[in-house]
């Protein structure tokens, strides 16, 4: 049996996005709305890269990834009560795993959005890790 004729292999092909997208392909805002709805979000708005608002942030968003023409911001909700208890592993456990929620969807859109080989990327949830760059913006 040849490698490329394993089913494993073939699998593998089939779920490959090509490196050079096929059609620029729009993608419709109603349609996106629900894959991050349905992925999970509790509620999804969207931002064109060429929002002035975001004029001192581009260029960092660029830096992480050079093909953004849109920012995806969703949100999940959090069990209000384990955030108010004064104990603190409450809050925390309930943080944590709100963290994880939030890059699970964003995994799943980016996925998605992969397989219809249109290039994605998402960001992790948690603090910021570029400590490099402390201080300033990090």
């Amino acid at each position: 049996m040849k490698l490329e004729d394993h089913p494993t292999v073939q699998r593998i092909h089939l779920k490959t996005v090509p490196s050079v997208p096929p059609k620029k392909e729009s993608l419709d805002a109603g349609w996106l709305k629900q894959l991050v709805l349905d992925a999970g979000a509790d509620d999804v708005g969207f931002v064109e890269i060429g929002r002035p608002a975001l004029d001192g942030q581009r260029e960092d968003i660029f830096k992480a990834f050079p093909h953004t023409k849109t920012l995806i911001s969703f949100v999940v909700r959090m069990n209000r009560e384990a955030i108010r208890t004064p104990a603190r592993s409450v809050s925390n456990t309930e943080f944590h795993q709100s963290g994880d929620e939030v890059n699970d969807i964003a995994r799943s859109v980016v996925q998605t959005l992969e397989d219809r080989g249109i290039r994605a990327m998402n960001p992790a949830m948690g603090f910021p890790m570029e400590m490099d760059q402390f201080p300033g913006k990090v």
